[in-house]
């Protein structure tokens, strides 16, 4: 029977080799499913124990200074280790020091066959939120007590390598040989288990499970056929009103159908304002306030609507949260109270779904095989016994696999029928949206369906846009066009060398005997080279010319300048650009002749069976990378060398690092008259709905910047149940110098102060929001050296960049202190007591130097407006209420806002983002008063 040794350590740092040591080590020792032994010890690192360390582990220097060191532990350690597999959530770290600490002591290091707990919980957990080891006890019900423990660790990983063990026996026979093809590129020693469970299965299961498909040896979850769309007798008009009177605004129906059914008058008044837009063809604007339960609000009219018209009504939201939130809480609360059938489908572009057929062709042969790739193969194995709808959105994949998912997903070659037709899970949401009452998608797929990419979505004329506050972002962002180094090379990069990696060196392997092919490939290879130098050279120029433009970074710490194709600054540019498009296009010519020459080889020579699979898998590669480059090429010269007149310019360079990493961008500056023509007049009903619509209570500023101002709109504002007298503060500091009286540094120093001094009553739990990134980078460096070794400061854009990773940074910590910028004001949800203080350093106002700001801004003034007025003013207004949306998510929820701005009560507009809000408590004093009144409150 085998065994294995499940070991955790807590050392003082992360490198042995820059005098960290272990100061806990234990492990615990299994035989098959049976624990036979355990082991747990403090070690003397001789050196004292780092304060980030103290507070992670809470393990102290008093309690290792009497403990072993690790040579007087080392021979059990062994004993153990002898002939076992070593097993450790992250083994790399674990398995490096315990060598090293092996060597100091005169000892030979552990070569014996290890497990990753992190790995196979990638492979067999494909869809898990997250991979650490508090995530996953959370996720899987696993006891886990004393996290940053090694004692606790140790235990919960063994329990963890159990479910584990188990989850692989349940995957069916030909899974289990697929990911027995691939085990060898892995970190985990897994071949003898593979095969004990793979010869398991075929001595005691040859019945695989009925909940499983195998279609062209490849296990799927078997899916239930798509239901048709109902024909029902036609509900009249007051058949909903009946339903509102009977159903939802009976208590007692209500309480049945929802767990903590809450009565909303709001809601009610929503789902009535909707009904009546959509049946008088009117579009819509409703800002309803956290907490309304707007979802089920517009959901019951839409579906009514649908029911009566026989056609569906599509639902559109900005973020993936919403939508899942939609079809996994909000449409089955609707399907259980409303009087007939309603089907729902979720579709999204067709980027988001697996390509069976491409995944089939990379399982058999990989042009750009690595870690990463292969470990992403498996996990989609496992995901494909899972998975009803192929949406990438349920997979968590490994880190590097962002390139592997744009090769094994849906494309235009999708469309039409091929072998995977049957299975093809793009083509089944576009049947599942064909056949339902209410489509719900998002921003971008209903924009692209609008813009040259018509019959994404069946036709519709009634819609909902939910997060309607981001519509204008996201027209903005769809019809503009981008470019940057990194993906520009890194598609180059992939034509690769005939004696290296890559797609020459496939397509020479097999046809190596034509020597029209190998010429050709020569050829290619040295255009490519060519064309790879023009674009190095193109990027660096560029990143040249950004520097000496403008210095100042933006909020995410980059270069930002704005540029105009046609200026005579523009000009060396332009002609760095047209080389670089000359090459492109020599490129594709070759690339091209390439794929002609393979086209006759195909048909002209017979290919042996065992070379066939990889010449068809380099010939695909081949096309769509001619196919990407020659839109790259045009995407180029749109950025460089067009120019049209409703577009703003921009290239965005890093201060730091390579100097070529640089990207390009072109954005509408208004897309009003492009939404009223394409959107608004072709649709009979669209309404808008968020939290954050108004400004100064009223629609205006949406109404212009959506081109609604010419057709008549209903519109709704929905005031937020919450108490907020009783559940938030607005607190304002009167003793912080005034912006316009100081300089920027002493301001600075003014803000740390204040919140060094905040964060000593919140005790951390405490999120502050900038407008520029260099003040939250001063701030963050001020800040670290004021603050005791208890309170962890995460910084965006020090820390990291993703807001998912920070968010889950600072809720790991008790006494933890998040400094984000604007990019933070919307998307971050921390609930409950996890944060109880929101900080903003300064009124939300867009950075002037923002390139579609900046050009709105002209724009505006050239017409005799006030940009400031009409633009800054909203726009700064809108933000400044998502950021309290932060704080209040729910009526038990309870907090404080800290504005460390006067203009808030010092200026004849700061009144404007008062009355924004809804009626709470205002409180204006010195620090010292607004400590001691945040203390009560908190």
């Amino acid at each position: 029977m085998k065994r294995f040794v499940i070991l955790d350590v807590e050392t003082t740092g992360v490198s042995y080799k820059k005098g960290d040591r272990i100061i806990q080590m234990a492990f615990v020792v299994m035989e098959g499913n049976e624990v036979k032994d355990r082991f747990t010890t403090y070690l003397n690192p001789g050196q004292p124990i780092p304060s980030f360390i103290k507070s992670l582990t809470k393990i102290n220097d008093q309690m290792v200074e009497e403990a072993p060191f690790f040579s007087e532990v080392a021979p059990t350690l062994l004993r153990h280790l002898d002939g076992a597999f070593f097993v450790a959530h992250n083994v790399n770290f674990d398995l490096r020091f315990i060598n090293e600490e092996l060597e100091a002591a005169g000892y030979e290091p552990f070569e014996g066959p290890v497990l990753d707990t992190v790995e196979l919980a990638r492979m067999v957990y494909p869809t898990a939120d997250g991979f650490r080891l508090t995530q996953l006890s959370e996720e899987f019900d696993l006891d886990h007590t004393k996290p940053h423990r090694a004692d606790s660790d140790a235990e919960v990983t063994a329990k963890l390598l159990t479910d584990l063990f188990a989850a692989f026996k349940q995957l069916p026979l030909v899974t289990l040989q697929q990911i027995k093809r691939l085990a060898h590129t892995l970190s985990s020693d897994l071949m003898s288990l593979l095969n004990e469970w793979i010869a398991e299965k075929i001595q005691y299961n040859n019945q695989e499970d009925r909940q499983i498909d195998i279609y062209r040896g490849f296990a799927l979850k078997a899916i239930p056929s798509i239901q048709e769309k109902t024909v029902e007798t036609e509900l009249q008009g007051d058949r909903f009103n009946e339903f509102i009177e009977n159903v939802f605004k009976n208590k007692t129906e209500m309480e049945r159908a929802i767990t903590g059914y809450e009565d909303r008058t709001g809601q009610v008044d929503m789902m009535e304002a909707v009904f009546e837009a959509f049946k008088t063809r009117q579009h819509g604007l409703i800002e309803a306030g956290t907490g309304t339960g707007k979802s089920l609000a517009y959901l019951i009219p839409a579906a009514f609507t649908a029911n009566q018209s026989k056609k569906p009504v599509v639902i559109s939201t900005y973020t993936i949260q919403l939508q899942e939130q939609l079809l996994k809480k909000d449409v089955p609360i609707l399907q259980s109270l409303i009087p007939f059938s309603c089907n729902v489908a979720l579709i999204k572009g067709r980027e988001h779904y697996i390509s069976l057929q491409k995944f089939e062709a990379v399982l058999e042969h990989d042009p750009y095989e690595n870690y990463d790739r292969n470990l992403s193969k498996v996990q989609v194995l496992v995901w494909l016994t899972q998975t009803e709808t192929g949406d990438v959105e349920e997979l968590n994949l490994a880190a590097g696999a962002k390139r592997f998912w744009s090769d094994i997903c849906a494309n235009r070659e999708d469309e039409g029928s091929h072998t995977w037709y049957p299975r093809c899970f793009y083509h089944r949401a576009r049947q599942r949206a064909r056949t339902a009452d209410l489509i719900i998608t998002n921003h971008a797929l209903v924009l692209s369906d609008l813009h040259g990419e018509g019959g994404l979505l069946p036709s519709y004329k009634r819609m909902v846009i939910d997060e309607g506050h981001h519509f204008e972002r996201a027209a903005s962002h769809q019809l503009g066009e981008r470019i940057d180094y990194v993906s520009f090379s890194q598609l180059l990069n992939e034509v690769g060398t005939v004696d290296g990696n890559g797609l020459l060196s496939n397509i020479s392997r097999t046809a190596m005997d034509d020597k029209q092919i190998t010429q050709q490939i020569d050829d290619v290879e040295l255009i490519i080279k060519n064309t790879k130098a023009e674009v190095s050279e193109l990027f660096l120029f560029l990143h040249h010319w950004a520097n000496k433009h403008k210095r100042k970074r933006n909020e995410r710490g980059k270069i930002s300048v704005t540029y105009d194709p046609r200026s005579e600054e523009w000009q060396q540019v332009k002609e760095a650009a047209s080389r670089c498009v000359f090459s492109c296009n020599d490129s594709l010519h070759n690339l091209i002749k390439l794929a002609e020459k393979m086209e006759y080889y195909e048909n002209h020579h017979n290919i042996p069976e065992n070379q066939r699979n990889r010449f068809n898998s380099s010939f695909r590669s081949l096309t769509m990378m001619i196919d990407q480059l020659h839109e790259a090429k045009d995407t180029l010269k749109d950025l460089f060398l067009h120019w049209e007149e409703n577009k703003v310019y921009w290239l965005e360079a890093e201060s730091r690092g390579p100097k070529h990493i640089v990207s390009l961008q072109a954005r509408p500056i208004d897309v009003s008259a492009i939404l009223a023509d394409d959107l608004f007049t072709k649709k009979d009903s669209v309404i808008l709905t968020s939290a954050t619509l108004t400004v100064n209570q009223r629609f205006d500023y949406v109404i212009e910047n959506l081109g609604l101002e010419d057709f008549a709109l209903t519109t709704l504002m929905v005031n937020s149940p919450f108490s907020w007298k009783d559940q938030v503060k607005l607190m304002i500091p009167n003793d912080i110098p005034l912006l316009n009286k100081v300089d920027d540094r002493t301001y600075i120093e003014a803000v740390v102060l204040h919140l060094y001094r905040l964060a000593q009553v919140s005790e951390g739990r405490m999120l502050v929001l900038f407008t520029s990134y260099d003040m939250l980078r001063q701030c963050h460096e001020l800040l670290k050296e004021l603050l005791d070794e208890e309170y962890m400061l995460i910084s965006q854009g020090i820390h990291s960049g993703s807001r998912t990773k920070l968010t889950k940074s600072f809720q790991q910590f008790q006494k933890a202190i998040m400094l984000g910028t604007s990019s933070f004001w919307e998307g971050v949800d921390i609930p409950g007591e996890d944060l109880s203080l929101l900080v903003m350093a300064r009124l939300p106002f867009t950075p002037p130097d923002d390139p579609i700001y900046k050009a709105k801004a002209s724009l505006l003034e050239s017409e005799g407006k006030s940009s400031f007025m009409e633009l800054a003013i909203p726009q700064a207004v809108i933000r400044f209420k998502q950021g309290f949306g932060r704080l209040i998510r729910k009526k038990s929820d309870k907090g404080a806002v800290v504005i460390l701005d006067r203009r808030i009560h010092t200026t004849r507009y700061g009144k404007m983002f008062i009355k924004s809000l809804p009626d709470l408590d205002i409180v204006e004093a010195p620090i010292e008063g607004l400590e001691a009144e945040l203390k009560d409150w908190l």
